[in-house]
């Protein structure tokens, strides 16, 4: 093998010997920085000192929800309207008023047959604007005011079928009105419908609503929680302190001065915060800020 080397040489002119040993030169040199390069880019891993902002994990209440929207309305509520042709001779009530069952309401003299007949209140509740006035003519079905009993409110809405495992009669809810956003009522469904919609593919239910002040009338839209599902004493963390990387999921953890990745199982995502179903335990201090800047075992230093 020497002999052949020495033959090449011998063969071949200096200048290309010349490029050779440059060639040869550029080649050492190269690995010899990057290999240099790697040496210092460890060190620095190992001693550059990056801010991030931590906190502990929370431990709470986990809760799936589901956000509905429905128009409120009365569990008892009616038309008045003339069971006869003729003229509207009384009128008994004042617009917007509180009414009792059997209170009269209106009288009317009949032109299909021989003197008046006379409508009253089938149940308690608020009456409401008159449709007609005294000596207006009337029909047969003709509508003359609206009753309503609003002391219990009634709140209906379709819920997908994907739901359905969910459902019960105990299952919790709050609802509101941006109209009325100092108030929040809560409470439990009261009826799940027997069977679904084909065509929608959702099911129906309502619950019943407390309404002593009256505060709520119908047609009033609200927003409806139902808390699908409650973990109590769950491990919580912010949503931004989750890494997803290949469909797995990681944290950093705070351990004295340095940060160590942690892979988790999450569960529930609720406002902005998420449970922590393996992985993690009450104590452990949790990078939320500055993460993406980590690796494993990187020195840190947490500000405020």
């Amino acid at each position: 093998m020497i002999l052949k080397i020495k033959d090449y040489l011998k063969n071949t002119s200096p200048l290309n010997i010349f490029f050779i040993m440059i060639v040869i030169g550029l080649i050492y040199g190269s690995i010899s920085l990057y290999t240099k390069y790697l040496g210092f880019s460890k060190f620095m891993n190992k001693t550059r000192v990056i801010a991030v902002k931590a906190q502990p994990v929370t431990i709470g209440v986990a809760q799936k929800t589901y956000r509905s929207l429905s128009t409120i309305e009365s569990l008892k509520s009616m038309e008045i309207t003339s069971k006869v042709n003729g003229i509207i001779d009384g009128i008994f009530f004042k617009e917007g008023s509180i009414v009792s069952t059997n209170q009269k309401l209106f009288s009317i003299l009949a032109s299909d047959k021989v003197g008046r007949t006379e409508i009253f209140a089938p149940f308690d509740g608020v009456i409401g604007l008159n449709k007609k006035n005294i000596g207006d003519p009337v029909n047969r079905g003709d509508v003359l005011t609206y009753l309503d009993n609003y002391n219990q409110m009634k709140l209906e809405f379709d819920l997908p079928e994907r739901l359905l495992p969910y459902l019960n009669e105990n299952l919790k809810f709050n609802a509101f009105s941006e109209n009325i956003p100092e108030k929040i009522y809560n409470g439990t469904l009261k009826f799940i419908d027997t069977r679904i919609n084909v065509e929608t593919r959702t099911i129906k239910v309502y619950t019943l609503i407390n309404n002593d002040d009256l505060s709520l009338k119908p047609g009033l839209l609200m927003k409806v929680n139902l808390f699908l599902e409650e973990i109590p004493n769950a491990i919580l963390i912010p949503e931004e302190a989750l890494l997803s990387i290949n469909k797995e999921h990681y944290v950093y953890i705070v351990n004295k001065n340095v940060a160590e990745i942690r892979k988790v199982d999450i569960g529930i995502r609720n406002n902005a915060m998420l449970e922590i179903k393996q992985g993690l335990k009450q104590g452990d201090l949790i990078v939320y800020m500055g993460q993406e800047k980590l690796k494993d075992k990187s020195q840190i230093k947490i500000v405020e």
